[in-house]
């Protein structure tokens, strides 16, 4: 039976915690822990989803095996992965597990790997992480200078009309609370949003094919939300009652390609590209 050591660090429910620090662990097994009274806290067996205080430490106990992080491609200079949703792409205040920390360990190089761009932690699919100097500078240049094309899979709720389009509107972030407002005009503080999309099985719940001109914080998710689109699995943005009624659970978005330019600074990325097929 495995063992995994968890010291909480911040307040909250046993169960979250334990999804949010062991998020390759199937949420299941965490259940069946707890059920078991397989989870100890500070020393004591617990069977209950019990007020956990920062600084806590947690034993769980368990025959269950961690889900891999598929690896699409990897050299010296990068690594690309199909992150899975419940991921933060570097350390947030609820977890000290993300892409930056697994990566590390993977790799056991000296260099700390670079971020070069995000995925929201609920959001899957690929990302590609830098190994060294002179690939983050060079995939940082790249990502800035258009020379890296994004697309996206998503299930969002009705089908926009027409069934393609390039839409614009502005974005100002609220940092305090954690989401993005749109708007249809330009107002103080906000910034461009571009966002093309295509609609490839429409419905009550349609399927969308997304691409980014512009590359904002929860930008997919905001926009389409503002057209009445909101994202299925989206409480933040969506609506809450359908995600219930549809019995969804995490959010149907996922980073489906990646693909690089010839002009790319990183030569082993030059004409590359890399695709998977979403887990909805």
């Amino acid at each position: 039976m495995g063992r995994f050591d968890v010291v909480a660090k911040q307040k909250g429910m046993l169960l979250s915690i334990l999804e949010k620090e062991l998020p390759l662990l199937p949420p299941a097994a965490i259940r069946i822990a707890l059920k078991a009274k397989d989870i100890r806290v500070n020393g004591k067996k617990v069977q209950d989803n019990i007020n956990i205080s920062a600084g806590d430490v947690i034993l769980l106990y368990t025959d269950a095996r961690m889900q891999e992080i598929p690896i699409l491609f990897e050299n010296d200079d990068c690594i690309v992965i199909n992150k899975p949703a419940g991921i933060s792409a570097d350390e947030e205040d609820s977890s000290s597990f993300n892409v930056l920390s697994w990566v590390q360990d993977h790799v056991e190089s000296s260099f700390q790997p670079a971020l070069v761009h995000r995925l929201d932690n609920q959001t899957s699919g690929l990302m590609v992480i830098a190994k060294n100097v002179e690939a983050a500078e060079g995939l940082t240049f790249a990502f800035k200078n258009d020379q890296v094309e994004k697309e996206y899979v998503c299930e969002a709720l009705g089908s926009p009309k027409p069934p393609m389009g390039v839409i614009t509107a502005w974005l100002t972030k609220d940092s305090a609370a954690g989401r993005v407002r749109v708007y249809s005009q330009q107002v103080t503080g906000s910034k461009k949003i571009v966002t093309e999309y295509a609609v490839l099985i429409p419905g009550q719940v349609s399927r969308l094919l997304i691409r980014l001109h512009t590359g904002r914080t929860h930008q997919i998710r905001a926009h389409l939300a503002f057209l009445g689109h909101p994202l299925l699995g989206d409480d933040v943005y969506g609506n809450r009652e359908a995600n219930r009624t549809y019995k969804v659970r995490s959010l149907r978005l996922c980073a489906t390609r990646l693909s690089f330019s010839t002009a790319c600074p990183v030569l082993s990325l030059r004409g590359k590209s890399f695709s998977i097929t979403p887990p909805f």
